[in-house]
């Protein structure tokens, strides 16, 4: 239980880096070296790539502890997650189809996953 916990943590970061990523990404716009450096040092931007750095701590621990083949699966559960928060903080509309495929996504980790 404690692997799943780990792994499910690992998830819930990649997700918040996600949508700091967007608030990056919705801030600035990259046409010049001169965007591309004020991109880079936007305070979302510098967030999550710190955050990402130590999320990939976490999924190499995760890795020393099971299989990939179990850790990985219950990762496909950040495009799901993503795509909530999306919704919820972003404002952003979801096609039905979209749903679907999320849908799809989550049976396969739940089936994989066990």
């Amino acid at each position: 239980m404690k692997n799943f916990m780990l792994c499910l943590l690992n998830v819930g970061l990649l997700v918040c880096g996600q949508l700091l990523f967007k608030l990056a990404a919705r801030d600035n716009e990259i046409g010049s070296l001169s965007c591309l450096k004020k991109l880079i040092l936007s305070p979302y931007m510098i967030a999550a790539i710190t955050l990402y750095a130590g999320t990939t701590i976490l999924w190499v621990y995760i890795l020393t502890r099971v299989p990939l083949s179990y850790a990985h699966p219950i990762q496909a559960l950040a495009f799901p997650l993503v795509t909530v928060c999306s919704l919820l903080f972003l404002k952003e509309q979801i096609p039905s189809h979209r749903w679907v495929g999320i849908g799809i996504i989550v049976l396969g980790a739940l089936v994989a996953g066990r």
